[in-house]
């Protein structure tokens, strides 16, 4: 990646850690993504071994590039996995990547065939690719026979145009049309959030016709606190769309 990065480069807090000290009184299931590529095959083994009896859930990441070193490959962490009933394994799905490859299907296949029962897809701008990794999932799964796994369709409001550089340095696709939009809007945010509502309305119909369970994840990759309380305010508006 030749661009420079629009925002620097902040540490952030390990998910586990941050779930135990700031999550506690959501009595809800966390789920916990691990970037299994930086932790050392014993740390991971004991960390998905954990006591309890309740269900735990996280999302498996794997290495940015076939180049990055690694101490564990994500093959290896989900044979691990394999032998803890009680830890229910999520993996990622990219359907952008679809539009070069077209194979995002069978990528999110092979990973449910190793045991992951849900997949979290990166920030959803483009509709279009997110309906021919849908379509492709689902005929695939009907000739092969095979489970439909539940999709959670990844919400991320865009409040400027840094913020707008930044998600397309991170690799999010966004097309065109959707960009001049945003570039030529009055309130960049609020346009952001009224057209993250409509795509996820369009997918989840497009979903429910063919039976493969749509969730929603909203995430803010922004620091600005102006994005984050927008965040808020969209994922209460996708719990009220779910609800209906």
């Amino acid at each position: 990646m030749t661009e420079a990065r629009p925002f620097p480069f902040m540490k952030t807090l390990d998910p586990q850690e941050y779930s135990q000290k700031y999550l506690t009184d959501l009595a809800i299931p966390h789920i916990i993504y691990r970037c299994v590529g930086k932790y050392p095959p014993e740390v991971l083994e004991q960390w998905i071994g954990g006591k309890g009896t309740d269900t735990r859930y996280s999302v498996f990441v794997g290495a940015a590039s076939s180049s990055q070193a690694v101490s564990m490959s994500l093959a290896q962490a989900y044979q691990l996995v394999s032998k803890n009933d009680a830890f229910l394994m999520g993996g990622v799905a990219i359907p952008e990547r679809h539009l070069l490859k077209a194979d995002e299907h069978l990528r999110v296949i092979s990973k449910q065939q190793k045991g992951c029962s849900y997949f979290v897809t990166q920030a959803v701008y483009n509709v279009e690719a997110s309906k021919n990794f849908l379509s492709d999932y689902y005929y695939h799964c009907r000739r092969e026979g095979l489970p439909l796994m539940p999709v959670v369709l990844t919400l991320t409001p865009c409040g400027s145009l840094k913020t707008l550089a930044f998600m397309k340095w991170l690799g999010v696709n966004i097309p065109r049309w959707l960009e001049n939009e945003l570039c030529h809007s009055s309130d960049i945010l609020d346009r952001s959030i009224h057209l993250s509502r409509q795509a996820f309305v369009e997918l989840q119909e497009f979903g429910r016709e063919k039976g493969i369970p749509i969730g929603c994840n909203v995430e803010s990759v922004s620091v600005n606190r102006v994005e984050i309380e927008a965040s808020i305010q969209l994922a209460r508006d996708i719990k009220q769309i779910m609800n209906r």
